[in-house]
């Protein structure tokens, strides 16, 4: 039997949310602190893409990943009784012949035909968008409402745990004696995002401030149907509502919003459609990436008892649920981390040498 243990986890986005629910799924107490505000997960489209059409490949795990967002999702809707996970296809409007070449050579093979639709005369005759080289259908596509989902994860874990609402003070946490502010806690799990640059135990790992801005856009005349890709993706959420995006700016902590941002996503979008619309809505967020495109998982190589779960980047919505269950369990002694995750890939001799 799991020993209880008490986590203070600190962050309230993505991953401090799925951790929480995954540690008190595993029998543990759990407190959440969260100062209110949120650079990333909130903003986020949370569409769930199988493929990096780039080079026309799957995503990283993406066939572990893939069945077991859609049930986390699924589930943490149901129990909060909100909407929370959509699947919806995704279509790849091809930028280039040679673009198109790749996906036929793919869209049989084992491994790839689960993904992708077969390009039939109508994919090449598509009428929704503009259609200079044909298109290519995704299966297992998807989005997460975001708003819903960390509305519904804070919901869920008030239930089951405690949520506290106030920044985080660094210089009240004693790894020594595992203290905050005098209470006492097995162990601190630092889900921070881009604010990681503040930690004072893991800002030498490095969390890049990777700049996205997204515009939410309202028109009568696009296709609701799916979700087109190409230079930019037009993702619809109902209601005449689509959401475009997304910039990607590395190596900045700036979150205002440009113009230059705006004008770049509204050239890109006339690559898809000349339907009307009107702009509603312009958003900034900034995404935790890392070097190697890979999370940052593990414990403190000095503190046992501090912990990290962060750098989640683009492919964040896809990847949490698993990676945070799979930390929650090897925390239990149960499994062991992927070894692209982990800390110690991180750690240069001597880092942590006084």
């Amino acid at each position: 039997m799991t020993e209880k243990k008490e986590y203070l986890i600190i962050g309230a986005g993505l991953s401090g949310i799925c951790m929480s629910v995954h540690l008190i799924k595993n029998g543990h107490s759990v407190t959440l602190i969260d100062s209110g505000e949120n650079f990333s997960s909130s903003v986020a489209a949370g569409q769930i893409n199988p493929l990096v059409f780039r080079r026309m490949t799957k995503s990283w795990r993406v066939d572990d990943f893939l069945p077991y967002a859609a049930n986390f999702y699924t589930n943490l809707g149901t129990e909060t009784q909100l909407p929370i996970y959509f699947p919806i296809q995704i279509r790849r409007m091809f930028s280039s012949a040679h673009e198109k070449v790749m996906w036929l050579e793919k869209q049989e093979r084992d491994g790839f035909s689960h993904l992708m639709e077969v390009i039939t005369p109508d994919d090449d005759a598509y009428t929704l968008a503009k259609n200079d080289f044909g298109s290519g259908r995704i299966k297992q596509s998807s989005y997460v409402n975001a708003a819903n989902f960390l509305t519904g994860g804070k919901k869920w874990i008030e239930q089951n745990g405690i949520i506290v609402t106030e920044k985080v003070v660094y210089s009240d946490i004693n790894p020594s004696d595992s203290t905050y502010k005098g209470k006492k806690y097995d162990a601190f799990l630092f889900c921070e995002g881009s604010q990681n640059s503040d930690n004072p135990w893991f800002k030498q790992f490095v969390v890049e401030h990777t700049k996205g801005e997204i515009l939410t856009l309202n028109s009568i005349e696009i296709s609701e149907t799916e979700s087109l890709n190409r230079k930019c993706f037009l993702l619809p959420v109902g209601n005449s509502t689509f959401r475009l995006g997304a910039t990607y700016v590395r190596n900045t902590p700036e979150r205002s919003i440009t113009i230059e941002a705006k004008e770049d996503l509204l050239e890109k979008v006339q690559l898809l459609t000349s339907k009307s619309f009107t702009v509603i809505d312009h958003q900034v967020g900034i995404r935790p990436t890392t070097p190697d495109r890979r999370p940052i998982i593990g414990r403190h190589p000095e503190f046992y008892n501090m912990l990290i779960f962060n750098g989640l980047g683009t492919k964040g919505y896809l990847m949490a649920p698993l990676l945070a269950k799979e930390f929650a369990d090897n925390l239990d002694g149960k499994g062991e981390l992927d070894k692209e995750v982990r800390i110690e890939r991180l750690i240069k001799p001597n880092t942590f040498l006084k």
